[in-house]
């Protein structure tokens, strides 16, 4: 997943100039295109790496009278390097004097483009509107392909604070670096050191700052800077005292060099004795360009001993970007965003809450929710989303999961395969050791699990294989190659020699040649067919009482002929693309979301297999119903297709409690809506009873039910009382996205269901 041979100087030095270019063009502002007003917007700035990338496009026809199709493109212009997102579009249709948000979503692969939505009204382009994070979402130069933690803050909340507790402190260019004594080294970082703080250089034209406490406060006569870029020549340093207020400002161009040595130059400031104990050191830069600051060290000295930082915070640091000057991230490594708006006017899509491995909100944020947004984030929460609340609040019934654990300071809900995690407290400095440490978790597990899947053909083949054997079919072909020689080199020449034709040659060599094309066309043809196959496997939650599915799963093709019509995937799905990208070999895609999510264009090729990752979350209607006929519990089958194996679960009676144990019932062999019997089995549960995480965890996202011993042993280990474990003969949950061009004889479909029975279910 890294840059390949291929890529030119001169593509990646217009990729970084647009990009570079782009933070001087600020989004969200309308354009006018005669009666159509057009903007764009995004819920937060910064870098993403898994999940879908949302647009929030405000469109608004001021017409009186007149109707009109807008029909918006991202980007309006495509390097279309290696596999990548070339192209997305949708047309709205939209009504005299009416406005309307629409969605513009990026699946999870690079857009190498110039950051613009192209905006065509009735057919004709009328111009550009600057799309916010254009070229921030799965980009090479932001992460290399690793997948790092993503964590959106509400603006609610002390950004600052709440960053605290998902950073390590310890990543390439925190502020963290500048904290001891000075340690920078020449790094292959593009010749900066990771081991000094560096402001986030993709956000230019903004206020850069670096705040350094000491553990002892002293008077003061000298500061001592040692910086690893050359030093500035603009803003100040701000001496803070014990009590809080400013002791003295010193511009930064009064300093002189005394030392330079490797990649560090060492600046003094000499200054009158201040008049009160220096407790914090402000270094603020102005709007110095990013890339230009680095500090690796600063010293205060006086009277008392010299002394370095204790603690450190900035701005911002260029942690989330050290992979794109040829260094790694820390595994650990988390990008922290801001919310640009009120979670009041947050997405009502759930897939645009996809690219984040936690969200972190406040008592106020949940209770300002409107229902749309609530129920979004429900969706991305039962997909395994997780959610932090800060503050006394009363959580949805949905997330209100009964499956909890109890944290020194919190509560832990399972709800779905996400996690809710809620805090007494509102501000995120006053959590406890061990609760961030489980925050931590939280998210380096989030990260981990798309770090793990399949990243080409080849091993998401292995995980879920669409055709028995994917090999060239070498002997036939060697055969046919070795007869076609034969053919058109000695049989043809004795033949035409003995004719006194050899003249003929002429027109015999290229008809031989066509004939052995077609059949070697044939002998493909007659092997493969032109029909193709097609795959599906996932794992799905059921909640019967709220009548609430969520799915985890893949589904993969291998067509012969390429579709001429793509794929065709339910609106609310997210699809991820098991591929490599980069820079080198890959293909552009397109997607149309005009209606549904239409991939139109280089998702599939002749002959090679495309798997995606699937998560889905959604109203459903299925279910089981249990049945008591004469003293014998009874299974009604309401999932859409046949149950292989069932396993149900209650609580032992008479006691109700979890550690009383379960009693286990299974059948087999169920028709759709067809009862059966339920037979007591003996198994031996889990006291920790994993739930659907834990079967997600054990099963994999390609829900592999390998025997009926592992699924009964799976069933022991995560049901929950009042639940069931059912294996399908079929997915009803996840759509087959070929549509029409699909074959229900080449087609092969399974689904693992894990279902919470509704309370007062029969037992």
């Amino acid at each position: 997943m890294k840059c390949g041979s291929r890529c030119s100087v001169g593509s990646v030095l217009a990729f970084f100039f647009i990009l570079h270019f782009s933070f001087f063009i600020s989004p969200g502002r309308a354009a006018d295109f005669g009666d159509v007003s057009v903007s764009a917007s995004a819920m937060y700035s910064g870098n993403t790496f898994h999940g879908y990338s949302e647009i929030r496009v405000t469109l608004a026809n001021r017409s009186a009278g007149r109707t009109h199709v807008i029909t918006l493109t991202a980007p309006h212009q495509s390097w279309n390097n290696g596999n990548s997102i070339g192209r997305l579009a949708r047309s709205v249709k939209l009504e005299p004097g009416t406005r309307e948000v629409v969605s513009l979503l990026q699946p999870p692969l690079p857009a190498n483009g110039d950051g613009n939505v192209r905006v065509e009204v009735d057919g004709r382009h009328e111009g550009e509107v600057r799309a916010p994070n254009g070229n921030s979402h799965c980009a090479q130069y932001s992460a290399r392909g690793d997948h790092l933690a993503t964590v959106l803050i509400s603006r609610s909340l002390n950004f600052d604070d709440a960053e605290r507790v998902f950073k390590t402190q310890h990543d390439a260019f925190t502020a963290a670096m500048a904290v001891g004594p000075p340690d920078a080294k020449t790094s292959s970082a593009g010749g900066y050191a990771t081991t000094s703080w560096m402001p986030d250089t993709r956000r230019n034209n903004r206020t850069n700052w670096l705040e350094l406490d000491y553990a002892t406060p002293q008077v003061v006569n000298k500061i001592f800077i040692h910086s690893t870029q050359t030093p500035s020549t603009s803003g100040v340093i701000t001496l803070i005292g014990i009590s809080g207020t400013n002791l003295a400002q010193i511009a930064m161009t009064a300093g002189a060099s005394v030392s330079s040595s490797g990649s560090t130059t060492i600046v003094e400031f000499a200054i009158p004795t201040t008049i009160e104990p220096v407790k914090t050191v402000r270094l603020n830069f102005g709007k110095e360009q990013p890339w230009r600051i680095g500090i690796d060290a600063v010293e205060i000295s006086g009277p008392a001993p010299a002394q370095w930082a204790s603690a450190a915070r900035a701005s911002s640091d260029n942690s989330a970007s050290v992979a794109s000057y040829g260094a790694r991230a820390n595994a650990d490594a988390v990008e922290t965003l801001r919310a640009e708006s009120p979670v009041a006017e947050w997405s009502e899509n759930w897939l645009a809450y996809t690219p984040f491995d936690v969200i972190i909100l406040n008592a106020a944020d949940l209770s300002s929710l409107s229902a749309a947004v609530r129920s979004a984030l429900g969706d991305y929460l039962s997909a395994g989303g997780n959610v932090v609340i800060l503050g006394q609040a009363a959580l949805p019934a949905a997330w209100d999961s009964a499956q909890k654990k109890y944290l020194t300071d919190g509560v832990e809900h399972a709800v779905g395969f996400g996690r809710c995690i809620t805090f007494g407290t509102e501000n995120p400095a006053m959590l406890e050791t061990k609760s961030i440490q489980t925050l931590r978790e939280v998210v380096r597990n989030s990260a981990m699990y798309w770090q793990v899947l399949p990243r080409d053909s080849g091993a998401a083949n292995a995980a879920l294989p669409v055709v028995e054997n994917l090999k060239i079919p070498m002997r036939g072909i060697v055969i046919i190659m070795v007869a076609f020689i034969i053919i058109i080199g000695p049989v043809n020449i004795i033949y035409l020699n003995r004719r006194q034709r050899r003249t003929w040659m002429l027109w015999t060599i290229p008809a031989i040649s066509i004939v052995t094309t077609l059949i070697v066309f044939a002998y493909s043809l007659l092997r493969e067919g032109i029909t193709p196959d097609t795959r599906i496997a996932g794992l799905t939650v059921i909640d019967q009482a709220s009548h609430h599915a969520t799915t985890v799963g893949v589904t993969a093709f291998y067509c012969p002929l390429t579709p001429s019509r793509g794929l065709q995937f339910e609106y609310g799905t997210e699809a991820t693309p098991l591929v490599s990208f980069g820079y080198g070999a890959g293909s552009a895609r397109e997607v149309d979301w005009t209606q549904a999510q239409h991939f139109s264009r280089g998702w599939v090729s002749s002959r090679v297999p495309a798997h995606f990752h699937l998560r889905k979350s959604e109203t459903r209607r299925e279910r089981i119903q249990v049945v008591n006929e004469n003293g014998r519990l009874q299974i009604v089958n309401g999932l859409g297709a046949p149950i292989k194996s069932i396993w149900v679960a209650y609580p032992t009676k008479p006691a109700a409690h979890v550690a009383a144990g379960l009693n286990f019932y299974h059948a087999e062999n169920v028709a759709p809506g067809q009862n059966a019997g339920l037979i007591p089995v003996e198994l031996h549960p889990s006291p920790l009873f994993g739930g659907a995480e834990g079967m997600l965890r054990d099963l994999s996202f390609a829900a592999k039910a390998d025997s009926l011993d592992s699924l009964a042993n799976t069933a022991a280990m995560n049901l929950l009382p009042d639940s069931y474990l059912a294996v399908l003969d079929g997915n009803p949950f996840i759509e087959n996205a070929l549509g029409s061009a699909a074959s229900p004889k080449r087609t092969k479909s399974s689904a693992v269901v894990f279902g919470m029975l509704e309370a007062g279910e029969t037992k």
